[in-house]
């Protein structure tokens, strides 16, 4: 009985391991797939998804902006949407969107807090949606260049929080982990019409598989 224990042991670990991984990467799925929804229904015009990364945890929170509002930035040729278009997906200002899950109890919206896994940045970031993509944009991290050369990034990663360091070991131009035996990393992937999807690393392929 003790040997078959000391053997399958290391199996469930390794099974628990990338149960919490992958859990981790379907919850923020979810809910970038629900806010999305949202947008589609017309409950929002334009949505965002906000990410605080620290050394504890990972807060993830959708907000949404009515109709109205966003009808009335759109409008007003001094508003800073008309003006400073970085500005848009906004992570600064506690007014600037109508719903957010610190301040209303809303089913359109939600908050996740995952403790047990880390991604690739530290700090605030967000990604924002439209119903037709006019308005994709970016805030912190997701967004690199400056002018004409503004990128929105369409890719995230997920893996186990670890003692040596705040942050998923990935180069974020190719994809490729630092570690490439690791089996507990995944990959958030968005367009910027709001379609979401997961990937895994392989390890005995070394590239990404397509989850869901």
């Amino acid at each position: 009985m003790s040997f078959v224990s000391a053997v399958a042991y290391p199996n469930l670990s390794g099974w628990s391991k990338e149960r919490k991984a992958r859990g981790a990467a379907i919850k923020i799925k979810s809910l970038m797939e629900k806010i999305n929804a949202q947008v589609q229904r017309g409950n929002y015009a334009f949505v965002q998804v906000f990410f605080i990364a620290d050394a504890t945890s990972v807060e993830v929170k959708s907000r949404g902006m009515k109709i109205s509002t966003l009808n009335s930035k759109i409008n007003n040729g001094a508003d800073e949407w008309n003006t400073t278009a970085s500005s848009r997906c906004n992570i600064v200002s506690d007014t600037y969107w109508d719903d957010d899950p610190e301040d209303v109890d809303k089913l359109e919206i939600q908050r996740i807090v995952l403790d047990e896994v880390m991604v690739n940045f530290e700090g605030e970031s967000a990604i924002c949606f439209s119903k037709n993509a006019k308005w994709f944009s970016g805030a912190g991290t997701f967004v690199t260049g400056t002018g004409d050369d503004i990128a929105i990034d369409e890719r995230m990663f997920v893996c186990l929080r670890s003692s040596a360091s705040n942050t998923c070991g990935v180069d974020e131009a190719s994809g490729i982990p630092a570690d490439t035996s690791e089996k507990n990393l995944f990959s958030i992937d968005w367009t910027r019409f709001g379609e979401v999807s997961i990937d895994k690393w392989s390890p005995a392929k070394t590239e990404w598989v397509l989850l869901q």
